[in-house]
């Protein structure tokens, strides 16, 4: 019919083969040994060029040019992409038929069931934009394709900067698809298939007595590797437990008033989750020399992206501009071209020729573009799938712990029932999660995906609703179907976790968690603002402080950990490189000569970098979000109530630039207290955005890397903090503004550390009921979470502590 049908680009490697004189040409749709994969995914072509070469098919259509209707040869010449110049030919025999019953487009009766759309996909249910939709770059691989109606009538720069990029073919090499495909995200959906099967299998044991799924009742709690309700730290690196938040605890004070002859009188509780950082420890964090036990394939250049999600996504984002950059460089190019030849164009039409429609591979500058924008094109495909698994990872521990500190709040005397509710169900539940990571090496990974696993949580509405099925019973309709049942617990009975949003929303994603609970538990016990599928959304904030050894040398420019115990093999430690606390180096270097001054039995975070900027940057990110929530819930204008007050913006990626608000008074101290944190250990940051969350009704998380060492040092100070302000409020005073005696706190922190509930945790972790600290360690850390001496496990503790 006269319509441009279009050409056909053939592309392959030339490459040499060991003791032969000759050479051998790989066509690129069928070669894919694992050097050609890795040039692909690597976007190098090290000293194998890459041939390739364009024919048109309008020529081959017309029937006087092929009268028999047979194979004919067609000879294209090969240009090497890299120099422009010709290496030879492609002998193709060739042969082109034109349907003659036009075969309607939606029908799929050949290829079976239509495929879900692309924009459904992982990307978009963890969050993620698909960065290239907006470019146009082709193919459409995590989006749907434009609407070619709605494309051709978008006329603004973005519209037709997409409809340039997409006549310029695909930016994606069939040995990346495949690779993609058949390893990348084929091992991923078979890993999250198998994930799903044990943790169903999981889940069918606890509602049945007699299916026995794993045989693990007899087993030590932290030897266990099955999905079971309790996840011992030591299984963080458990591919298979990844989605499960691990050493989750609610660790609660209860103080009673206790009269002769008479029953305890209830008088407060405080309530803490700890647990464990949630990150994908599984995947590793990409320190060199670290991770021998998994390959990040698209990592094939030094400044590649290494870390956690944080520094990931902000390598996505740099990709991005580098696409950007090239797709631009590469436009212009391509009209500069045409421009260029629009003479010779004309006077070939002239003489009754058609000027061909395609640019020449020879062209050096437009070459390049193009292979530098597929290279790039690659690597952030590859990174974002990377991401997004990561995410799903993560958000699903985080998820899992937030929903853990929520249900507490309702429990008895916990906030929703003194007048937080209404709070929480206009405003959002606040909940703070306190960090104790250090940021160097793979804390500092961890760190990066804490923090974006938290700011995900602003995604989900939770309700709670009464239970209206038998239990452990599974109804025909399709709300039912996708409940999980929570076997273990005689209140929460499932969980059912929602798109609300339309698919393909990316960023904008929001999802409704629905908790059935036990019908007489809902009907008594939860607080009535929060009935009738009224959905409270999270409003997550993070802060996070290092407070041990390490996060010492990241604050002195040094690592610490190579220099101690690098000098201890040498005979100590000099007293000019610990400063103040040299002596105890010395002392511990002399007693136990030969052991590690800081070995803490994890050796996984030995070397890597260090980030002297992220806590700063996450507490001003955390002091923002919760000062706009504290204007919100706490209103500082005359005649305005927390019912009457602009709902507190949950702060993503869209209100980076909003202007922020003065510090609220109740959030002064906090804010001196991060700006002067800068370059040490300022645990004033987490005592004083705890005491906040307290005074505005929220829950507060503790966490470090294994929930059990550190974090029972922070809970415990809580607590006794909690119990001293109890003991000493003035009827004038609010319990959070008591002046109190920190002496009598450490004291009570003290008894906690050594006769509550902490130790026993170690022990269920890791078989010892001992603190996973030596003296060196305990000697850098602030004095109010010193561990006290006698219940440290010290330097020949066992492997798992």
């Amino acid at each position: 019919d006269g319509k441009y049908v279009g050409n056909i680009r053939l592309e392959a490697i030339v490459r040499n083969t060991v003791n032969r004189s000759t050479s051998n040409l790989d066509i690129i749709d069928n070669c894919c040994d694992a050097t050609s994969v890795y040039d692909a995914v690597a976007g190098v072509h090290g000293v194998n060029p890459r041939i390739e070469g364009y024919f048109e098919l309008e020529h081959y259509l017309n029937p006087q040019t092929n009268p028999t209707g047979g194979k004919i040869p067609v000879t294209v010449p090969a240009i090497d992409t890299a120099t422009g110049q010709r290496m030879g030919s492609f002998l193709l025999l060739l042969r082109v038929k034109t349907p003659q019953v036009q075969i309607p487009l939606g029908n799929q009766s050949r290829i079976g069931e239509p495929l879900p759309p692309a924009s459904s996909g992982l990307l978009s249910v963890v969050g993620m934009d698909a960065i290239t939709d907006e470019i146009g770059v082709c193919p459409y691989f995590d989006y749907d394709p434009p609407c070619t109606q709605n494309s051709v009538q978008d006329t603004s720069a973005a519209g037709i900067r997409r409809r340039q990029v997409a006549t310029m073919g695909s930016f994606l090499t069939p040995q990346f698809l495949r690779y993609q495909a058949d390893a990348v995200r084929n091992d991923a959906a078979l890993e999250s298939a198998n994930r799903h099967d044990k943790y169903n299998k999981s889940i069918a044991s606890g509602l049945s007595s007699e299916t026995d799924f794993d045989g693990e009742d007899n087993v030590e709690l932290f030897k266990r590797r099955n999905p079971k309700p309790f996840r011992p730290s030591n299984s963080r690196g458990d591919a298979l437990l990844a989605g499960i938040g691990f050493n989750v605890h609610v660790q609660s004070l209860a103080l009673n008033i206790l009269q002769p002859d008479q029953s305890a009188i209830p008088s407060a509780i405080c309530h803490s989750v700890t647990h464990g950082a949630p990150a994908d420890h599984a995947r590793g964090f990409g320190i060199q020399g670290n991770d021998g036990s998994r390959t990040v394939e698209y990592v094939a250049e030094a400044n590649a992206a290494r870390g956690g999600l944080r520094r990931l996504e902000a390598k996505r984002a740099d990709i991005a501009r580098e696409l950007e950059t090239y797709i631009s460089s590469l436009v212009n190019s391509v009209g500069e071209y045409f421009k260029s030849r629009a003479q010779t164009a004309a006077v070939m039409q002239q003489a009754g020729l058609r000027p061909t429609r395609h640019v020449a591979p020879n062209i050096s500058s437009i070459s390049f573009y193009r292979n530098k924008t597929t290279e790039c094109t690659q690597r952030l495909q590859a990174l974002s799938w990377e991401i997004a698994v990561r995410r799903g990872n993560c958000f699903s521990q985080a998820l899992g712990i937030a929903v853990t500190s929520y249900l507490t709040s309702i429990s008895d005397g916990g906030p929703g029932w003194i007048g937080y509710a209404n709070t929480w169900l206009r405003h959002g539940y606040l909940i703070t999660f306190e960090g104790l990571l250090s940021a160097v090496g793979k804390e500092l990974g961890m760190i990066e995906d804490a923090s974006v696993a938290v700011e995900m949580l602003r995604m989900v509405h939770v309700v709670l609703v009464p239970d209206d099925c038998v239990y452990g019973a599974v109804n025909k309709n399709e709300s039912s179907r996708r409940r999980i049942p929570v076997p273990h617990s005689p209140y929460v009975r499932w969980v059912h976790l929602a798109h609300l949003s339309k698919k393909g929303s990316g960023s904008k994603s929001m999802y409704r968690l629905e908790i059935g609970l036990n019908q007489s538990y809902y009907q008594s016990r939860v607080p009535e603002p929060l009935k009738g599928g009224a959905a409270v959304r999270f409003f997550p904030v993070l802060y996070q402080m290092g407070v041990d050894i390490r996060q010492w040398g990241v604050n002195a420019g040094r690592n610490v950990t190579s220099q101690i115990k690098e000098r201890n093999k040498v005979g100590g430690v000099p007293s000019a490189e610990l400063g103040d606390n040299s002596d105890a180096a010395t002392e511990a270097s002399s007693d136990f000569n030969g052991c590690g001054l800081i070995d803490d039995g994890d050796d996984d975070d030995e070397g890597g970098v260090a980030d002297n900027e992220i806590l700063m940057t996450l507490n001003v990110e955390g002091f923002r979000k919760m000062n706009a929530y504290a204007h919100a819930v706490i209103p500082t204008t005359a005649g305005v109530t927390a019912a009457t007050s602009p709902i507190a913006a949950f702060y993503s990626s869209e209100h980076a630039q909003l202007q922020p608000l003065p510090p609220h008074p109740i959030l002064s101290s906090l804010s001196e207290a991060i700006k002067t944190s800068a370059g040490k250990m300022e645990h004033g940051v987490l005592d004083k955005s705890a005491t906040a969350c307290q005074r505005m009704g929220g829950g507060s998380t503790v966490f470090c890397k294994s929930g059990k060492d550190r974090t029972a040092m922070q809970v415990t100070f809580k607590q006794a903090q909690f119990l001293q302000r109890l003991m000493d409020k003035k009827p004038s005073t609010t319990l959070e503004d008591s002046q109190i005696s920190y002496d009598d706190v450490f004291e009570h922190a003290t008894l906690m550390r050594i006769h509550g509930t902490r130790v026993p945790i170690c022990e269920k972790n890791a078989g010892e009921a001992k603190y996973a600290f030596n003296p060196l360690q305990a000697k850098f850390m602030p004095e109010m979470l010193k561990p006290p001496p006698i219940t440290l496990a010290g330097f020949l503790k066992k492997p798992e502590t």
